[in-house]
């Protein structure tokens, strides 16, 4: 991951977008109401950045994006998400002052993430992320990752266990990010810790290689469709 970062002026996202999902295959191309998932998302947030691009490890949802007129790039296998986001960086020459990782099965993604995560500055050592209320009897499903946060809004932990304990209500992580250039670097090479590979969540291990994570919070109304289930709901929703 080395190499000389010479960012270019704007804000770039990047929807890593893998055919291969354990849990629902080919997701990224899933049908939403006549529209395959990958183009709810970019559609949602391509007028509310200065580029967005696909990345992707598979020709059939490069085929889908191009058709629909978005901009893909091909990366092969990336070991997580953020892997994919920053060989997709890298191999674009490392565009932006600022860099959106936009998880490629939130179709309900839209301008008002993409301002809240961009309203705090790049800074070299933060990502920024957002997370919305639920009620805590709700929130037990391990798909739903919560996040605890301290008086400054940055987080202490992350977790698919309903967290904090005794809480009415908790905070539910939405699996977006902004970057600086460096936070990028940073996270793309944090590699895992004993910690983010028990709860599956690469975000622990940042932490805990000094990366913090500032969390914004606020309705963010959205379906992160990770089952057939998720799925049902996105499609009513677009139905309407």
């Amino acid at each position: 991951m080395a190499g000389k970062i010479t960012p270019q002026a704007g804000i770039v996202a990047i929807v890593p977008a893998r055919f291969a999902s354990q849990r629902l295959r080919g997701k990224p191309l899933a049908d939403i109401a006549g529209v395959p998932m990958i183009i709810r998302v970019m559609q949602g947030i391509h007028d509310s950045v200065d580029r967005a691009i696909v990345a992707t490890d598979d020709k059939r949802i490069m085929a889908a994006v191009e058709n629909a007129g978005f901009e893909v790039i091909y990366t092969g296998e990336a070991a997580s998400g953020t892997h994919r986001v920053f060989k997709a960086w890298s191999m674009l020459g490392f565009p932006g002052e600022t860099v959106i990782n936009v998880q490629g099965d939130e179709p309900l993604v839209n301008k008002d993430w993409i301002s809240s995560l961009t309203a705090l500055p790049s800074e070299a050592d933060q990502v920024v992320t957002l997370a919305r209320e639920i009620p805590a009897d709700v929130a037990g499903s391990p798909d739903s990752v919560k996040v605890v946060i301290d008086e400054r809004h940055e987080a202490l932990y992350f977790s698919r266990y309903p967290i904090p304990y005794g809480a009415d209500t908790l905070l539910e992580h939405i699996g977006v990010y902004s970057f600086s250039p460096e936070s990028l670097k940073k996270c793309a090479a944090a590699g895992s810790t004993p910690l983010s590979r028990t709860e599956n969540l690469e975000q622990l291990a940042w932490l805990e290689r000094g990366v913090r994570i500032r969390v914004v919070t606020g309705e963010f109304p959205g379906i992160s469709v990770d089952t057939e289930k998720d799925l049902d709901r996105a499609v009513e929703y677009f139905s309407r």
